[in-house]
This record gives structure tokens, C-alpha cells and sequence, in this order.
């Protein structure tokens, strides 16, 4: 007996100092949102050196490092390689920890951040700040030490952004004691106008201060300055009541390059003739104009100075064109054949998803009445739709139901092979015993507080039997006890515990998975458009090339990458399986 208790303790041994060999392999992040950041030697390459170092110090293997310069307030969609982490580290189960040189370079936001670390921890990866205290959570301290640490960065990060909003206010109301203009805050200047950098002294370790404001571009285009494009196009086209696809059409077929791009969009020119821009145009700085998620702020919200910059254009062209785009706002959709940015669109695609690869925009929605055997609604490339194609090449129309119902059938195809009938079976067995076991518990509880009340009242009528005096006391007692007991008669459910709980089956399981495709029918187009994204990554078109140019249909191929299955979306039932991308053909 003795030598099996040995070779049982002995096997224990062992698999501790199998535990103890085990190294962590984790994943490493870093970033930086301002250039004073570097000063404080919070540099990106700064960061990855400390984490490295400590990674070595630890015994930690490092799989791949991810960094970014971006706002730790930025939206999560547009911090693109800090969700290509986050991905990886849910779905590789190689991943169980994330190093980071403190928690201010994960997250500031003290709720977000906190369910993120906890979410991670779920799924088996440990967040590791290489400069915050490690804090046991499932201790009561341990709660309260977490909770301090993410919100005393969440205010630091707050307490920067007022006070470089304040800067930032004062700044754009400053004139240029040498060219009389304001100071910009930053950003790209109004087409027509181009950036110019002035230094005025000195900030600390003898960086030169620099200060910029708005000149006219005199970019010669076209055979004449870009300035004088910007007016020509305001004041003979804009105020002559021309329309958003005629000043483009006007500026693409004059080869005068579009801010941003080669070609223009009519998108374009609707921001241009907004009244904030008009208003700089006339010579007006206006700051604040956009608030949180780019949303505009009411008017009486902006900061306005007069004589900021040259004008281009005076202020009775200013408001004579605010009265033409007054009258054109209801037609605004039509004039540019563009549909409403809803979440209801009855385009589930659109929105950034579905792109065409061969110049890089998005496939937008668009209905065609034309008559031409080409009736319906369709997806096409948005540079068909707003820039005539400008860029890209012949306009590909993708059938909107073809497509969508493509998309849902691999959808649910994902959804099958990510769900396990048999754990899944399994796991909501087991939670409906622990329910049953709960609420035994609950009922017994209840039952013992009915007899208690029960045995009150029988004591409360032996007293009443024997002679006792208070009797008003006693029935104002036996009411209150009595209307107790009726309660308590009404909560208490049925007993359970005798009775089986009931189980799912394995088939039951499999028809209500069977019947995933019937969700669609009954969707709203909200629920389907969030559906969609939970399950696609992206979807792209690749336009066949007509090298023979028959003018014959020729095959597109259309690729959709679906994401991999989210650790949490079945706890330990196949998670973070990934899919290779489908292609077929349209």
C-alpha cells in the first residue's frame, strides 16, 4: 500500500515541475498618441525593448509584436492592429498572455478597458503590465486596486484632452503679430488653401515653436492656381445654382485634382459647400465644428473668429450660395444618386464591408430603373456611383439578393461547424440542473420560513386561549402574520426536487440549429446588418478583365473571408476556429 501512495505522490511531483517548465507565450503591445510621448522615453521602439527584456527576465516567449500610434480613446474599429491582436489572442490557443509596458497603453477607458482584461482572462490570456502592481482580482483588495488603476489612467487621459482642448480653443482665436492671421489647430486646410508653417521662438530643450496658418494654394493646375479653381468653382458654379455632380463633372474633366485623390466625388463637394467650409471661405476660422464619433456640434457650440485667413470669396457669396444648397438639400440623394448612411439600409452590405479590390472603394447600394433588362437592386463600385467610374474601370453590378443570400448560407455553414451539438447539449444540461439545484434551494428556504410563520401563529392563538390580555396586540399580530403566510404560500413553487429535471437530446439540439436560417425571415435590417459583421471580416470583388473586349459577360470573382469564431462565443466548445476564404464566381 505504502508503494502506491508513493508512485500517487511521486506522479504529483512530477506534473508540478512539468507545471513550472511551462512558459507563458504571449503577444506584445505597444503604442503612442502623442510625439511628447517619445520625450518621455514611451516611444514605441522604447516599449518593445522593456517588454522584450522583461520577457526574457520571465521566461516568457514573445509570438509577435503589435504596435500602433493612435488614441487609446479612438474608436475600437479604426485601431486596426490592436483588434488584429485582440483576434489572435482569442482565437490562437497557443496565446495566454498579452504584454503591455502599463495598462494606460491598452486602454484608458476604465469600464471598456477592465471588461476587455476580463474577457481575455475568460478566454485563458492574462493581461501583464510591466509597470502597474499585479493585483489578485478574485481578492477583495485585489477588486478595489484594479478599479483605481484603470480609472486613475482613464482620468489622467481626460485631464490631458481639457487641457489640450483648451489650448487648442485659444489657439485658433490668436493672430500672428507679423501676418495678422490666426493660428490653425492642425488638420488638412480647405481645397484652395495650403498650410504654412511659421516658427515663433522656442519650446523646451530648444525645440523650435511652430505656429501655422492658412495662405492661398498657388499650386499651378491646369494652367492656373489652385485658389483660383476654388473660386471659380464656388462662385461661377455653386452660386449659379449648379449641382454637385456638375461642379464635379466641371473639375474631373478639367484634370484639376481632387484633395485627397486623383478624381472627385460629389461627396466631396457636399462637405465643401457645407456651411462651416463656406464660412472659412469667406475668411471666417471656425473650430469645434465636429464633437465624439465625428458628430457635428450645434452651431452655437463653434468658435468663430473673424479675419482669420484671406478669403476667397466674399460673404454675400458666401450666404447666396447657403440659399442655392438650402433649396438643393432635399435633393441632395437624388442629384447624387447616393442612399442614406442608415443602419436600416436595406443594403446589409454597404457601410465598408463589401469592396471592390480593384481600386479600393466600397461597393455601394444602388437601385436601377433604367429599363434595360437591368431592373432591381444592385451593389456596384463606388466609384461608379460617385466618380463615374473615374479610377476604377466599367461599373460591375452584383445582384443585392444574389450576393446576400451567398453570404448567409456561408454564415450558417460557420455557425455549424462552430457549434458542438454534443458539448452544447451537454453545457445547457448542466445548467439546468444547477438551476433546478438553485431553486430547490430557494424553495426550501421558503418553506422553512412559512413554518416558521406558521408556528407563530398557533403560539400567538395558545397565548390568546390562555387568558392573554393585550387581545387588540394579538389580532394586529395575527393579521400582520396571516398576510405573511399568504405571501409566502404564493412564492413558493412547486418542489422539484423529487422530479428529473428536464434534458435536451441531442436531436432536439440539431433541428433548432437546422433552423438558424430561419432567424433571416424574421430579422430587421439592423439585427441581419450586425449579424453579418459578427460573422464576415470582409467581403471583395475582383472585376474579370474583358481583355478580348467582346462586350460578352464575363465571370467576376467575389471573396469572402469570414472571422474567426470568437472565444466567447462557446466557451471551450471548438473556439477560435478559423476559416479559409471562399471564392466563387458571379
Amino acid at each position: 500500500m505504502s508503494a502506491l501512495l508513493d508512485s500517487i505522490v511521486g506522479s504529483y511531483a512530477d506534473d508540478s515541475r512539468r507545471d513550472k517548465q511551462v512558459s507563458l507565450k504571449a503577444l506584445a503591445w505597444a503604442r503612442v498618441s502623442t510625439d511628447m510621448q517619445e520625450e518621455r522615453g514611451q516611444s514605441m521602439p522604447e516599449q518593445l525593448r522593456q517588454i522584450r527584456e522583461y520577457a526574457e527576465a520571465n521566461g516568457i516567449e514573445i509570438l509577435e509584436e503589435y504596435y500602433e500610434a493612435a488614441s487609446a480613446f479612438k474608436k475600437n474599429s479604426h485601431r486596426a492592429e490592436f483588434d488584429k491582436m485582440l483576434a489572435r489572442a482569442k482565437s490562437d490557443r497557443t496565446v495566454n498572455a498579452i504584454l503591455v509596458h502599463d495598462y494606460s497603453r491598452f486602454s484608458r477607458d476604465s469600464l471598456g478597458a477592465r471588461l476587455l482584461v476580463r474577457e481575455l482572462l475568460q478566454a485563458g490570456v492574462r493581461v501583464i503590465s510591466l509597470n502597474d502592481m499585479e493585483v489578485d482580482t478574485e481578492s477583495v483588495a485585489g477588486v478595489y486596486m484594479e478599479a483605481i488603476t484603470f480609472a486613475k489612467n482613464e482620468a489622467y487621459s481626460r485631464e490631458v484632452a481639457f487641457h489640450t482642448k483648451k489650448g487648442c480653443r485659444a489657439n485658433v482665436q490668436t493672430r500672428d503679430l507679423e501676418t495678422g492671421w490666426c493660428y490653425k489647430n492642425g488638420g488638412q486646410p480647405l481645397w484652395g488653401y495650403r498650410s504654412e508653417r511659421l516658427i515663433r521662438g522656442e519650446v523646451k530643450k530648444g525645440r523650435p515653436l511652430i505656429k501655422s496658418i492658412w495662405v492661398p494654394d498657388d499650386t499651378v493646375v491646369a494652367g492656373k492656381p489652385v485658389h483660383e479653381w476654388a473660386r471659380h468653382c464656388l462662385v461661377e458654379l455653386a452660386a449659379k445654382g449648379a449641382s454637385l455632380d456638375d461642379i464635379r463633372d466641371y473639375c474631373n474633366s478639367n484634370g484639376i485634382p481632387a484633395p485627397r485623390t486623383q478624381y472627385w466625388g460629389s461627396s466631396t463637394w457636399h462637405s465643401l459647400l457645407s456651411t462651416n467650409a463656406l464660412l472659412q471661405y469667406a475668411g471666417y476660422g471656425v473650430w469645434n465644428v465636429r464633437g465624439k464619433n465625428q458628430r457635428h456640434n450645434p452651431p452655437s457650440e463653434w468658435v468663430i473668429v473673424e479675419k482669420a485667413h484671406l478669403p476667397l470669396i466674399t460673404e454675400d457669396e458666401a450666404r447666396a450660395i447657403i440659399a442655392i444648397r438650402q433649396k438643393h438639400t432635399k435633393l441632395h440623394a437624388a442629384e447624387t444618386g447616393a442612399k442614406a448612411r442608415s443602419k436600416d439600409s436595406r443594403f446589409l452590405l454597404s457601410g465598408g464591408l463589401f469592396k471592390c479590390s480593384r481600386c479600393g472603394a466600397n461597393m455601394a447600394g444602388f437601385r436601377s430603373q433604367n429599363g434595360k433588362g437591368r431592373n432591381g437592386f444592385y451593389y456596384v463600385c463606388g466609384s461608379a456611383q460617385y466618380r463615374r467610374s473615374l479610377g476604377c474601370g466599367p461599373g460591375v453590378f452584383v445582384d443585392k439578393q444574389t450576393i446576400e443570400q451567398a453570404v448567409f448560407e456561408e454564415i450558417a455553414n460557420g455557425f455549424e461547424q462552430w457549434s458542438d451539438i454534443k458539448s452544447f447539449t451537454a453545457k445547457v444540461n448542466n445548467v439546468l440542473a444547477e438551476m433546478r439545484g438553485n431553486q430547490s434551494k430557494s424553495n426550501s428556504d421558503l418553506r422553512g420560513r412559512l413554518s416558521s410563520v406558521n408556528d407563530k401563529i398557533a403560539n400567538l392563538r395558545k397565548a390568546v386561549e390562555e387568558g392573554l390580555d393585550d387581545v387588540s396586540w394579538a389580532n394586529a399580530r395575527l393579521r400582520e402574520l396571516s398576510s405573511e403566510k399568504a405571501k409566502l404560500e404564493d412564492t413558493v413553487s412547486h418542489d422539484l426536487c423529487s422530479a428529473e429535471p428536464p434534458q435536451l437530446d441531442v436531436q432536439q439540439v440539431a433541428s433548432c440549429r437546422n433552423r438558424f436560417g430561419d432567424l433571416l425571415a424574421y430579422g430587421t435590417n439592423r439585427e441581419l446588418r450586425d449579424l453579418i459583421r459578427c460573422f464576415v471580416d470582409n467581403i471583395t470583388l475582383t472585376p474579370a478583365q474583358d481583355t478580348q473586349k467582346t462586350n460578352k459577360p464575363v465571370a467576376h470573382e467575389i471573396t469572402l473571408n469570414l472571422k474567426a469564431m470568437p472565444a466567447m462565443f462557446v466557451k471551450g466548445m471548438g473556439a477560435g476556429r478559423g476559416f479559409e476564404p471562399l471564392t466563387f464566381g458571379l
